[in-house]
């Protein structure tokens, strides 16, 4: 079995694989880039884990890839989406398309937070991610994303004491449009799918709701089976089916989510992050948050 935790991507490991092309990035919170010539096959040998938010817009040619063992082919005007977690390979880096070029841009989920993103609010487009992270993007979107990365090459131009500022509210306001994308292209699939498969993911939608709106207070499968007037065992097979995560998963993400922002933002103690989250106790969410991130919350606090 390949092992996938050796070589975990982040934007500045993005950066290093990037042999040519016009770019910008700042350390490990952003890297953006027309990529001109096909990148270092060191990185690309082996399937990589990505530690951050990923949009690859293939802008010529085409290229062979797998997302989480599944595989895709990205032709011209194709966005693939990358969400933190997801395992990438490149199936054929040794024959990469010569004619390929593609414009990337990769944020970290600390710098989402640092200029007000929070990815919950986008859970519903996540949903359509994981389904597919390929979007083919019609030619005004085309045009419109082409606009949003040469507004940003151009503000590092500008020599301004705020670029980093100016960038993340760039940055804020692109990822609003790849949530619209997103829509969009779910539209157009809807006018396509069956009314079995739509109905499976009104169900989804219905769960993922109610789960933002009472995550915090509700941890049980139950909960959300009685509420959705279907039983624990029907929901948990129509959410795995239908997003590729369990219940149990979708609810860890948004309770991660808010402890997240809460030991990050505010100055409530971890006894009141664990009792706002309706942790049974301390040493719960201790043992709950460690198994999810690999820290502790205080170690997550400090860092």
């Amino acid at each position: 079995m390949e092992n996938y935790s050796e070589t975990l991507i982040t934007p500045s490991k993005i950066k290093q694989m990037v042999p040519s092309g016009i770019s910008i990035g700042i350390g490990d919170d952003f890297f953006i880039s027309r990529l001109q010539e096909k990148p270092q096959y060191t990185y690309l040998r082996y399937p990589f884990r990505v530690d951050c938010y990923l949009a690859a817009y293939c802008v010529e040619g085409s290229v062979d890839c797998s997302v989480n063992l599944t595989d895709y082919h990205l032709t011209t005007g194709t966005l693939l989406l990358i969400t933190p977690g997801n395992i990438v390979k490149i199936t054929q880096p040794d024959e990469l398309d010569q004619n390929l070029r593609v414009t990337l841009l990769c944020v970290s989920a600390s710098y989402l937070a640092s200029v007000g993103i929070n990815p919950s609010k986008f859970l519903m487009e996540a949903v359509e991610v994981l389904r597919d992270p390929c979007i083919h993007l019609s030619d005004d979107e085309t045009g419109l994303l082409h606009k949003y990365v040469n507004l940003a090459l151009d503000i590092t131009k500008a020599d301004s004491q705020f670029i980093k500022e100016s960038i993340g509210g760039l940055i804020s306001s692109v990822f609003y449009q790849f949530a619209g994308f997103l829509a969009n292209s779910k539209r157009r699939q809807d006018m396509e799918t069956p009314v079995r498969t739509t109905r499976q993911r009104q169900m989804l939608e219905q769960f993922i709701k109610l789960a933002i709106n009472d995550h915090a207070q509700e941890h049980m499968v139950a909960y959300y089976a009685d509420k959705m007037c279907v039983t624990p065992k029907y929901l948990s097979r129509i959410v795995k089916e239908t997003s590729g995560r369990s219940v149990p998963e979708w609810l860890s993400e948004l309770l991660i989510l808010d402890a997240k922002n809460m030991l990050r933002h505010t100055n409530m103690t971890i006894k009141e992050v664990s009792a706002s989250l309706n942790f049974p106790s301390q040493s719960f969410f201790f043992r709950f948050f460690k198994n999810h991130t690999g820290q502790t919350p205080t170690q997550y606090r400090e860092e």
